[in-house]
């Protein structure tokens, strides 16, 4: 009787050794993506005016910001007479 309990413990003991434990993760992606805002910028200066004593510059931006998607033109002259700026802003 005692032999066959020491044969079913040493029985049940190999088992145990034997067992195996799987662990499953899983990855998600994440739930908010960010973007960097993108920008682009041109700026043109033009001379003009009697012997180029006058000149232009143009700057127009346009992109997606906190604010949406918006576009913005700068037009400044310059001259003999004085400097003038008008600038202009659209977002959608």
């Amino acid at each position: 009787m005692k032999l066959t309990v020491i044969a079913l413990a040493l029985a049940a003991t190999t088992f145990a050794a034997n067992a195996q434990t799987t662990i499953i993760t899983e990855e998600r992606a994440p739930a908010v993506v960010v973007q960097p805002d993108t920008q682009t910028t041109v700026t043109t200066k033009e001379p003009s005016g009697i012997l180029g004593t006058e000149s232009k510059t143009t700057t127009t931006t346009t992109g997606s910001g906190a604010l949406g998607d918006c576009s913005s033109k700068t037009v400044r002259k310059e001259g003999l007479t004085g400097d003038k700026t008008v600038s202009k802003t659209t977002c959608d």
